[in-house]
This record gives C-alpha cells, structure tokens and sequence, in this order.
C-alpha cells in the first residue's frame, strides 16, 4: 500500500492480489430492475471538451439524474432491496421500512416502501441534510427525523430503533451481525455497471480503461469491484474511489488495512459526508 500527497490530494494505491475475483452477480438481482415500470438504461454523455484537457481519448458520465424517475443511482440499491427486505419480512405486514441517510438514499428507500403499500421512517442527521432532499423525502410520504450528531450516528440511531419497533432496517452500510441487506443493495447497483458494458459496446467501444466512482460509505465502490472483479470478466478496468476530503474514510481504511472512522466536515458533495466504510466479515 502507498500513499502520495498532490494539488488534487491524497492518493491511496492498493496492492490487492491481481489473482482475486468476485462471484458473478445474482441473475435475479440484475433482471429485477427491468420489472419495474420506470426502468431505462440512463445515458452515457459524452465531455469531449474534458478529454482534451485532460489528453485522453475519450470521457463519458453515466448520468442518473433519469433513474426510476428519481434523481439518483441509489433507486437500484433501494429498490431491490426493499423487495427483498419486505419478502424476507413475510408475516410482518405491518412493519414499517426505516433507514438512515444523508441524501438520496432515504429517498429512493421512501419511495419503493411508499410503492409495496409500507409506512417509511427516515432518520437524517441534523442540520446535515439541504432542505429540498428534505422535503423531496417527504413528499414520498415518509416520517423524517431529524437526529443531532453525524451520518455514523444517525445510522446507530435507525438501528436502534428498527430493533425495537416493527420496522424494517434497510441500510446502505453493513457492520458484524448487519450484512444481508446492504448486500442487496450493493447487488442492485451492478445494473448501472452492467449498462456501462453494453452502451460502450454498442458505441463501437471496449471496456472502459479507468472508472471514477464517487464514493461515500462504499457500496457503490464495492458494486463496480465486484463487476469489473468478477470471474467472467476480463479484469482491464481500473477502478478509483473518488472521496471528499472532509469525509475521506475509504483511503485511511485502505492504508490502515481495515475500517477506520474519520471525523466529518462540511463538504459540497452532498450524499458522501459519511465517515465510516461498512464492516463485512472476514475483511
């Protein structure tokens, strides 16, 4: 592992064994998003003017500003989730799905709880969240609540009380002990990967020599290693986690070999001002 210091910032460079690979993904999670009734592939647009400054040959951004008519990649997470969380729930009709978030997350968990008939409880932290996420959450016709402290504290806060009401934790971060449904979710994120594939290569392209993936508490890094790592892949496509440096837990975890919890800041990158990477076991 090797860190270097430079005017963009910190860069952590891992040396994970080129040998390792992931499962291929769940075929049912990757056909699950086609079922519902909003779903299209969201456009890759190309930034022609970006590749020249930056002297490469080409530059594209998935935009998911169109997603299952939310703003946000995190409907695919969300959405398979939820199902499986509720399924999974069975004779518990009147449990209500809770999660905590600090952007688009609690959305997209308001809005398919809100779709499968369930009452929502999304806990947010305090003075951490812009208040049109805010109310966005709340036209879904979910309960918003709002808890004093950090992202890490208002996630404790939802498991806490999902364990001692009839609810339905549905949260994006694993720990010991919670691991299947952030599971689920990192599962649902592989669609946007799998569409990344098929546009490049119906625009005469291969796979995609570099991928920047923004990255908060990591499920959205950890859906792209598991792609491009994956047994049935080709393995070429270097993945980098992007991070804010007020919130940058990913690097500190990756030098020190395991999660480590940094302290936040305020950062402009709203939805990534979280301050400790999920705990999965055995890593």
């Amino acid at each position: 592992m090797s860190t270097a210091d430079t005017p963009a910032g910190r860069w952590v460079v891992g040396d994970r064994d080129p040998s390792w690979s992931c499962p291929d993904p769940d075929e049912a999670a990757q056909l699950f998003p086609r079922t519902l009734e909003d779903y299209a592939p969201t456009p890759l647009v190309e930034l022609p003017e970006l590749a020249r400054e930056l002297g490469v040959g080409t530059v594209v951004a998935k935009d998911e500003s169109t997603r299952l008519g939310l703003p946000a990649f995190k409907a695919l997470g969300a959405s398979w989730a939820v199902h499986r969380a509720l399924e999974t729930a069975g004779r518990r009709p009147d449990a209500e799905v809770i999660t905590a978030t600090d952007g688009n997350h609690g959305r997209a968990v308001a809005h398919f709880a809100r779709a499968a008939g369930r009452r929502a409880r999304i806990m947010v932290p305090a003075g951490g969240v812009h208040p049109s996420a805010i109310a966005a959450i709340r036209a879904e016709g979910a309960e918003v609540v709002e808890v004093d402290g950090s992202y890490d504290q208002t996630v404790r806060t939802a498991a806490d009380y999902s364990s001692g009401h009839d609810a339905v934790l549905v949260q994006d971060t694993a720990w010991d002990g919670y691991e299947e449904v952030p599971g689920w979710i990192v599962e649902g994120y592989a669609t946007l990967f799998s569409e990344i594939d098929a546009q490049l290569h119906e625009a005469g392209r291969g796979s995609a020599d570099l991928l920047l993936v923004p990255t908060g508490v990591g499920s959205l890094l950890q859906a792209a290693l598991a792609h491009h790592r994956r047994r049935s892949s080709s393995g070429s496509t270097a993945v980098v986690s992007v991070e804010p440096d007020a919130a940058a837990c990913m690097g500190p975890s990756l030098a020190a070999g395991r999660p480590i919890t940094v302290e936040t800041g305020p950062t402009i990158m709203s939805g990534l001002n979280c301050g400790t990477p999920p705990r999965w076991p055995g890593r």
